[in-house]
C-alpha cells in the first residue's frame, strides 16, 4: 500500500514537473527559432560587412600611407632648413669678431653717434624756439 502511494506521489510530481517544463520549453522553441532567423539574416549580410570592412581598411592603409610619405618629407626639408641656419649661424659667429674688430665699422659707429648727437641737438633747439 505504502508503495502504491510513493508511485502516486512521484507520478504526481513528474506530471507537474512537466506541466511546468510545457510553457518553459515552448518559450526556448520561440527564441530558438528567432536565432535561426536572426542567424540567417546575419549569414545573408555579412559578405557585404566584411567587404565594407575590407574597403575601409585599404583606404585607411592608402591614407597611413600618404601621411606617412607627407610626413617623411616635412621631416627631410626640415632637417635641410636646420643645417641651413646652423650653417649661417656658423658663419655669423666666424665674421662676427672679424668685423668688429674692422675701421670701417669703428667708423661709421662713430658716425652714427655724431648724427644722433646732432639730430637730438636740433630737435632740442627746435623745441625751444617753439615755446
Amino acid at each position: 500500500m505504502y508503495l502504491e502511494i510513493g508511485f502516486m506521489l512521484i507520478g504526481a510530481v513528474l506530471f507537474i514537473l512537466v506541466l511546468f517544463t510545457i510553457p518553459i520549453l515552448i518559450k526556448v522553441w520561440r527564441v530558438v527559432n528567432q536565432v535561426t532567423v536572426t542567424l540567417e539574416a546575419l549569414n545573408e549580410r555579412l559578405p557585404g560587412i566584411l567587404r565594407n570592412m575590407e574597403e575601409t581598411s585599404a583606404n585607411i592603409n592608402q591614407s597611413t600611407a600618404s601621411i606617412n610619405y607627407e610626413v617623411q618629407k616635412y621631416t627631410a626639408t626640415a632637417e635641410r632648413l636646420h643645417h641651413v641656419v646652423s650653417g649661417v649661424v656658423r658663419g655669423m659667429e666666424w665674421l662676427s669678431p672679424l668685423s668688429v674688430r674692422s675701421p670701417f665699422l669703428r667708423k661709421v659707429s662713430g658716425v652714427a653717434a655724431v648724427v644722433k648727437g646732432v639730430r637730438t641737438f636740433v630737435q632740442v633747439l627746435a623745441d625751444k624756439k617753439r615755446k
